[in-house]
């Protein structure tokens, strides 16, 4: 099979409530969604976000850098030909990793899909068949934080993730609060999304070490490679570098700056291929590795859970819930929508992702 064409819609999904992170607070998304068409008619399917704000690139950015440069140097080769479909979009334009990822994916689950297996055997096999995930808190009020954690708790959650980045006095009553409510036996984790700075931080992060942090998730500025250093050295709890890391390049220049203690990694900015890579030097890094989540609908959660299942270093709670969040989804049947038992997924088994999009979806690709 050879790479013929790649069709994009967007599709806007509410939340069942607000959402906040430091840089701001969301009410909906706006997805694109892909399918990668191979020249025989068969297909894989992608998604992808709006990066914008804690990232570069928004849908219309991504549609254009594929359109316009990514597909016309990868038409014609060979689906199953992964590193010549790289080194060609290397080529044809520097950056724009969630682009490439959007081809990265579908590619993938195109191949999949076509031979009949699901995701997880195309990246190397399973080392477990079911991925745990966190209950993840937005910011909003200290009650409501506080509701929100427990509720998760409640329906199963083991791991909490607490979104930061207020002022330091709010955000340490937060966490506190927080972890006064859940008890001592779940584990709690916070993410910043770079808003911090160490001068008026690191009295509150010492002060938040006392409430046994898992992880300390991207504090401090993705250019600030020497602060976060600095801070990694301060610190007992793990600084967990989630915006910093898109490439191979980006982990190992913060592992030589001794600016990392574990990696997020997000497949939505670094694709199966990429995220396999980072994987592979966290690794050999002693590194531990996340597999986190950029607000993905079931293609983006399912096909995270497949590259979850295949990393053996991810023993820590992945981050692959979106879709709880979301009013509805745009895959049939999700079983991203409710919480588990257990809360943990299965690892899809059917061929490729594993997941099947709602009509009215597949038609504005032409997969109807």
């Amino acid at each position: 099979m050879k790479v013929d064409d790649f069709r994009l819609t967007t599709c806007t999904i509410p939340l069942k409530t607000s959402y906040g992170i430091s840089s701001a607070t969301y009410t909906h998304e706006v997805f694109p969604v892909a399918a990668l068409m191979a020249d025989d008619g068969s297909f894989g399917l992608a998604d992808s976000v709006n990066g914008i704000p804690f990232g570069y690139e928004s849908p219309q950015t991504m549609a254009h850098i594929v359109q316009d440069h990514l597909l016309p140097a990868i038409k014609g080769v060979d689906t199953l030909d992964l590193g010549e479909v790289h080194r060609r979009m290397e080529a044809a334009t520097p950056g724009h990793p969630m682009a490439k990822a959007l081809i990265d994916i579908a590619l993938h689950d195109l191949n999949a899909r076509h031979l009949g297996l699901p995701l997880h055997r195309l990246l190397g096999g399973t080392v477990r068949d079911r991925v745990t995930y966190i209950g993840a808190v937005g910011i909003s009020t200290t009650d409501c934080m506080v509701k929100v954690a427990t509720a998760f708790v409640a329906a199963g959650c083991r791991t909490i993730k607490l979104k930061i980045g207020t002022d330091p006095a709010t955000d340490l009553e937060r966490v506190s609060a927080v972890r006064s409510a859940i008890g001592s036996g779940i584990r709690l984790r916070v993410d910043a999304n770079q808003v911090c700075n160490l001068t008026e931080y690191l009295p509150a992060f010492r002060k938040m070490e006392a409430l046994d942090l898992e992880y300390l998730e991207q504090p401090l500025p993705v250019w600030d490679v020497a602060g976060t250093a600095l801070l990694a050295d301060a610190l007992d709890t793990p600084i967990l570098i989630d915006e910093g890391v898109y490439t191979p390049h980006d982990i190992m220049a913060l592992i030589r700056a001794r600016a990392i203690d574990a990696v997020n990694i997000k497949i939505l900015k670094t694709g199966l291929s990429g995220g396999k890579a980072i994987a592979a030097i966290a690794e050999a890094a002693g590194l531990p590795v996340v597999i986190g989540s950029m607000f993905e609908t079931g293609i983006g959660t399912a096909a995270g859970v497949h590259f979850a299942a295949t990393i053996e270093s991810a023993t820590h709670c992945s981050e692959c819930n979106f879709p709880l969040l979301l009013a509805h989804d745009i895959v049939q049947g999700s079983p991203y929508s409710k919480t588990t038992p257990d809360a943990d997924w299965p690892v899809p088994l059917g061929p490729g992702i594993g997941v099947t999009l709602v009509p009215d979806v597949a038609s504005r690709l032409g997969l109807d």
